[in-house]
């Protein structure tokens, strides 16, 4: 099989409470977006093997993609290899959910190609164990909100298509980290970002379809921490509002942030940005939509 796995951006990010478990309970709005990892994935007569065209990309036993494999045989109880490799195009630790996008791929991929020994729900609970955003690449939906640690999911009927350019700096940030540092005293946040309600964006976005008001809600409980980490990110912030973004916001614990553009206005505002932050020192700068 070959198939692409897309990149996602969250147009809401509320942090509510640590839990027990040491994760935290979060609400949040996925969008996927039009950045894609491809894939191409058979049987393998001897022991499963992951390639990628990245080297940063991890590939050994221990990598989310053989936990993928290792997890879906424990399932199905019998032992299947597989021959997997990833052309990458996605940001690596970018808040873009490229490795739980391609593990959700690859999980899809091997359960179709040895008959579909798993269903859904199956499927949908190797997901949830191995990463808390992959639930979500595994629907056929654009936008879905998520509650939990983001694995409990209601996809959204929607067929809106937003105008992104996403800018991704040459360097990675730890969503670990970013959450570590999270100040929180129970179940009510301290010091996190205030304004937004998320019954705001489902109004704007799911009645009225408007990009307008949607990017003024937009909001992301971790995107403090990370630009204090990473103040050059200020100025990307910067220059998206002086290009005309509607809204702008980091994706995830970052460090990609988005601005959301009217379609008009955004092969400019790309050809601009790309000045500012040249490719030849490893920035990134994609202009996408929502797919």
């Amino acid at each position: 099989m070959e198939l692409s796995a897309p990149a996602k951006v969250n147009l809401y990010l509320k942090v509510l409470f640590k839990r027990p478990d040491g994760y935290h309970e979060i609400e949040t709005l996925f969008e996927r977006v039009s950045i894609f990892d491809k894939l191409s994935v058979e049987f393998s007569k001897g022991s499963s093997r992951i390639t990628c065209d990245n080297d940063d990309v991890p590939t050994d036993k221990g990598s989310l993609m053989m936990r993928v494999i290792e997890a879906f045989n424990a399932r199905t109880g019998v032992l299947r290899d597989f021959r997997v490799h990833i052309e990458k195009h996605i940001p690596i630790a970018a808040g873009l959910g490229g490795g739980s996008s391609d593990a959700a791929a690859l999980l899809l991929a091997i359960n179709k190609i040895s008959g579909s020994p798993l269903g859904g729900n199956d499927v949908f609970e190797i997901a949830s164990r191995l990463g808390s955003d992959i639930p979500f690449f595994l629907g056929g939906s654009s936008f879905a909100f998520g509650r939990g640690r983001g694995e409990i999911l209601e996809e959204i009927d929607v067929k809106a298509r937003i105008s992104h350019i996403l800018i991704t700096p040459p360097f990675p940030v730890s969503t670990k980290d970013v959450y570590g540092k999270v100040s929180l005293s129970g179940k009510a946040p301290l010091g996190l970002t205030k304004g937004g309600a998320v019954d705001k964006i489902f109004a704007a976005f799911l009645q009225d379809k408007d990009t307008e008001e949607l990017a003024k809600n937009l909001r992301n409980d971790l995107q403090d921490i990370t630009l204090r980490d990473f103040p050059i990110l200020e100025k990307v912030f910067f220059e998206l509002k002086k290009r005309g973004a509607l809204g702008v916001l980091l994706s995830g614990s970052g460090p990609t942030v988005f601005g959301i553009f009217k379609p008009a206005q955004a092969d400019k505002a790309r050809e601009e940005l790309l000045k500012v932050f040249p490719e030849k020192d490893n920035w990134k700068v994609f202009q996408v939509v929502t797919v």
